[in-house]
């Protein structure tokens, strides 16, 4: 009985939206994860009653393992292929996760959260979403990886204040415990039983709505797990010609600048508005608040980008982020709901442009056979970023008393990332590198 409307399904189906699917609850993941750590920071400063900066500095760890680990991940992911690089990902997320759980002293989350966490984050994270997705939609990108990335502010609002939600209630230990199972069975099965390789010529997939049903080794994808070695050479030449050039370079500038600023803001948003009288429920509420805007505003921009071009949205969407922080550094008083719900527009609609238009811009400049590759050199800029940001802020904060100086850098390192990805669109151009 079932088999009538699965076949008529299948009819009408094109393999890349089983992967946009995957990536899409992938991107969930990683945003229920990564926008989670304001709540648990908050939650941890107080339980183990220490310094911001000691206490960012697990981030910080975080986004140094994302740095070191993510050219080894896409390379891994050019090699192996994603079925079975990404519930792996999913399982080191689950372990960590619980034996971050169960630790006696916060030097222990160093290792635990720091470490393993940002491992199975970068392998579920938006750079390897963008090198799997990209290929299988080569006319329409912007607008598929917009809607795909649309997973991650569902995963911040969703997650956030679930967390907020469970800290309160079953303490930080318990929601490491239900979280960890939860991000597993969203991230492992179906990657493993659905996930394929991208297609190596994708200018020759047929993107139609409706059309005959494709395999996914008719759609030009492989089911085929190991690597074509012949091609390995080829590839790695490629690649080489590629880091000789000026506009990986740029985007990997831009990428770091604009994770900089924003983990200099983000991680410490909780501590700042409570800071600032709000309370710590209204202050979770108003993050989760920005994914759901962030949820229409991923697809929008990324729609966008494919008409007005990568830079102009990039730098509109950092125009955006910059009024967002300056309106809660100036206006921003415990009292007024009116700058909380400025902020949320402004950030909401303009949160992820960052990661989105950059990797767009990648997969425009650089062949499907080293995206993989390209994105975890990209991705480790970022990693910086999420490094040096967090103890920046916690640094500037333990000095002043306030968050003044380390927003007002924030917006700084935000608008010289723009410059930078001015730069990749003036030395690599529209076309492939």
């Amino acid at each position: 009985m079932l088999q009538t409307p699965v076949r008529k399904i299948k009819d009408n189906a094109h393999y890349g939206w089983a992967i946009f699917s995957l990536a899409f609850t992938n991107l969930a993941v990683e945003g229920g994860i990564k926008n989670s750590a304001p709540v648990l920071f908050h939650a941890l400063r107080v339980n183990f009653d220490r310094s911001a900066f000691t206490t960012s500095a697990i981030f910080s760890v975080g986004g140094l393992t994302g740095a070191i680990v993510a050219p080894l991940v896409g390379n891994l992911l050019d090699r192996l292929g994603p079925r079975y690089l990404f519930p792996a990902g999913g399982l080191v997320i689950l372990l960590a996760f619980l034996a971050s759980s169960f630790v006696s002293d916060l030097w222990q989350l160093f290792i635990f959260y720091g470490v393993l966490v940002a491992v199975g984050e970068t392998i579920l994270s938006s750079f390897t979403a963008t090198a799997v997705l990209a290929p299988w939609f080569p006319q329409s990108r912007g607008r598929i990886l917009g809607f795909a990335d649309a997973g991650n502010p569902l995963g911040q609002t969703i997650f956030v204040p679930l967390s907020q939600l469970m800290i309160l209630t079953i303490g930080w230990r318990g929601t490491l415990r239900v979280l960890g199972p939860i991000f597993f069975l969203l991230a492992a099965p179906a990657n493993f039983f659905f996930q394929r390789r991208p297609p190596q010529k994708s200018n020759l997939i047929d993107e139609r709505a409706n059309g005959s049903y494709q395999t996914p080794a008719e759609a030009g994808g492989s089911l085929d797990p190991a690597p074509v070695f012949e091609d390995h050479r080829a590839r790695h030449e490629s690649f080489r010609r590629i880091l000789r050039g000026a506009p990986i370079w740029c985007l990997v500038s831009a990428r770091t600048l604009a994770a900089l600023g924003h983990q200099m803001t983000i991680l410490h948003l909780v501590a700042f508005f409570v800071a600032s009288d709000y309370t710590a429920m209204q202050a979770a509420s108003t993050i989760g608040a920005v994914g759901l805007i962030s949820m229409g505003g991923r697809p929008l921009t990324g729609a966008l980008s494919d008409f007005v071009g990568r830079e102009l949205i990039y730098t509109v969407g950092m125009g955006m982020q910059v009024a967002g922080i300056l309106t809660v550094l100036v206006l921003g008083d415990g009292d007024s709901f009116w700058p909380l719900a400025l902020f949320v527009g402004l950030t909401g609609l303009s949160d992820g442009i960052a990661g989105l238009a950059v990797g767009a811009k990648a997969a425009d400049l650089f062949p499907s056979s080293n995206l993989g590759s390209v994105m975890g050199i990209v991705q480790s800029g970022r990693g910086v970023g999420i490094m040096a940001g967090p103890m920046l802020g916690g640094f500037l904060y333990d000095k002043q008393g306030d968050y003044m100086m380390a927003f007002s850098l924030a917006v700084v390192m935000i608008s010289v990332a723009v410059a930078f990805m001015w730069g990749a669109r003036i030395t690599g151009g529209k076309g492939k590198y």
